[in-house]
């Protein structure tokens, strides 16, 4: 059994709000996380959150997480952003699909525009048509756009220009939310997820263009990228530091880094 393939028409009639298998999920995940884990989930930078005039939370926007190094930073958005707008996920088919925990996870999520390999260009604005099919409904479109190996825990991987172009097609603000404490998980984690001012890839660009870096749509997604680790390689930095144990810390369960597989 696989997640199924959503593409942008597979989308329509998505919407912000949470059905009601992505809220027991969330639940779920809050009592297990929380409750058995010891999990301690701290949400820094709340107000940096789009919101309405009357100050309710909106969709419309493109959540790019960062770090993503085990299994636990989707769940950690999940559950601290607020449960509507929901959540549409953009992600590694092969991940996804590795393991029946995962499938059946990723199946209570709902909404997930998976990236299968090979697609070339038709899959590339396919996924591009989805981020904006997800936007102009009201919903958040989320995604972890690091790319690279594995750097040592507190520094930030280059970030993908694949987000600058999503993010200069949509139109939409991007907000950066940056983890600290995912790296290791034992019961009683501190994981603290940071939400950082929001950002539009088109004055990204705009800024990078006076420099002379940007000649063409590609020159831009690259800039708007190398931008985006610059906004963040700090907050990142930041939220380990905040999150570290004290030394001498008795960490047990540390198979629960490991755990989703």
């Amino acid at each position: 059994m696989g997640v199924a393939r959503l593409d942008a028409p597979a989308l329509h009639g998505l919407g912000p709000g949470a059905p009601v298998s992505l809220r027991l999920l969330r639940t779920a995940f809050g009592l297990v996380g929380r409750g058995l884990f010891g999990f301690r989930l701290e949400l820094v930078g709340a107000e940096h959150l789009p919101r309405d005039r009357d100050g309710h939370p909106i969709g419309g926007w493109i959540a790019a997480g960062l770090p993503h190094v085990t299994w636990i930073e989707p769940f950690v958005m999940l559950v601290l952003l607020p449960a509507e707008p929901r959540l549409v996920w953009f992600g590694d088919a092969r991940a996804m699909e590795r393991s029946r925990l995962r499938r059946t996870a990723f199946s209570l999520l709902g909404g997930v525009v998976p990236i299968h390999p090979g697609g070339g260009q038709e899959a590339f604005e396919g996924h591009v048509a989805a981020v904006r099919e997800v936007v102009e409904r009201g919903a958040v479109f989320a995604l972890f756009p690091e790319r690279g190996p594995a750097v040592p825990p507190g520094q930030a991987r280059p970030i993908a220009p694949g987000i600058g172009y999503f993010g200069l097609r949509s139109g939409v603000p991007i907000v950066p939310l940056v983890f600290g404490g995912t790296h290791e998980l034992y019961r009683g984690r501190r994981i603290q997820m940071r939400i950082l001012p929001a950002v539009r890839a088109s004055d990204l660009a705009a800024e990078a263009s006076l420099s002379g870096a940007v000649t063409d749509e590609r020159a831009a997604a690259h800039a708007i990228a190398s931008a985006l680790h610059a906004l963040t390689v700090d907050a990142v930095a930041d939220a380990h530091r905040a999150t570290e144990a004290p030394p001498g810390t008795r960490k047990r369960w540390l198979g629960l880094t490991h755990a989703f597989r």
